[in-house]
């Protein structure tokens, strides 16, 4: 039986707020189906995938919006194990049966949001929260004062398809208020001030695994959410078929000095 899982448009928002931090991935455009081969061919599309996180790295919901740009008026074909699904575009129904998406919509943009049945990605976060070296949650951490520290561990996940940690580099990213952060220390991150805040990035290559350790004395501590970057590492690079395993082979002796290096300079820190 045809099911009609039309949703009004409401305004977009794909990360939910906690008591003190939220925690949000966004997985760029992604050039590899994410879901079983159809039958029927879809129709071409971009997608982006939106995941919510707990306060701890352990994963709530993972959002796919699904991008169109039609010729002409028609009819889109797509397929995904969602369940539920939601206009952002108009009052176009959307049809759903059998893990395929139909849509009978106008010439131009069309935009719809699924939401997957299966809550796996491809890395494994996992983030401690200590203050004054007692491990506590993010809630407890509203309004308190003390040594502050925040650790972040990034494993790939074994039950995911690996060629997503293997050609996606990630960009973690904190804001820190420096009225309520003093002392911070954030080894590997990249830092700016913008106003009153230091933003700290640290960017994990494709296929790398990593721990990230930030301190801070804090007082009356509130903090922004965390957000997590996945973009696909793509190079625009001619090489000839007899050529390619010499040029793979020089891109991973250059990946593992990247890593040596990185090491090397923790090490002499």
């Amino acid at each position: 039986m045809t099911k009609n899982l039309l949703q009004k448009k409401n305004s977009f928002c794909v990360r939910r707020r906690l008591t003190v931090l939220c925690l949000g991935i966004f997985l760029g455009f992604l050039a590899i189906p994410l879901f079983a081969t159809a039958m029927e061919e879809n129709t071409p599309k971009q997608e982006v995938v939106y995941v919510d996180l707990a306060s701890d790295g352990m994963v709530q919901d993972i959002y796919v919006v699904n991008m169109f740009d039609l010729s002409a008026d028609g009819q889109i074909i797509d397929y995904g194990d969602y369940t539920a699904l939601r206009n952002l575009t108009n009052n176009d129904q959307i049809y759903f049966d059998n893990k395929t998406v139909k849509i009978d919509t106008k010439a131009g943009k069309f935009y719809y949001q699924g939401t997957l049945k299966e809550n796996t990605l491809p890395w494994l976060f996992d983030i401690v929260y200590k203050l004054n070296g007692r491990v506590c949650s993010a809630q407890e951490l509203a309004g308190k004062s003390g040594n502050l520290q925040i650790s972040i561990s990034v494993r790939e996940n074994p039950a995911c398809n690996s060629v997503f940690f293997e050609n996606y580099a990630l960009q973690i990213a904190l804001t820190l208020d420096t009225e309520k952060c003093r002392n911070i220390d954030a080894p590997g991150a990249t830092s700016a001030n913008v106003g009153r805040n230091r933003s700290l990035t640290y960017t994990i290559l494709a296929g790398q695994e990593k721990d990230i350790v930030l301190t801070s004395e804090v007082s009356d501590f509130t903090m922004e959410g965390i957000s997590i970057n996945g973009i696909p590492l793509t190079m625009d690079v001619e090489v000839n078929p007899g050529e390619y395993d010499e040029w793979n082979r020089q891109m991973q002796d250059l990946k593992d000095a990247v890593i040596s290096l990185d090491d090397g300079a923790n090490d002499v820190k």
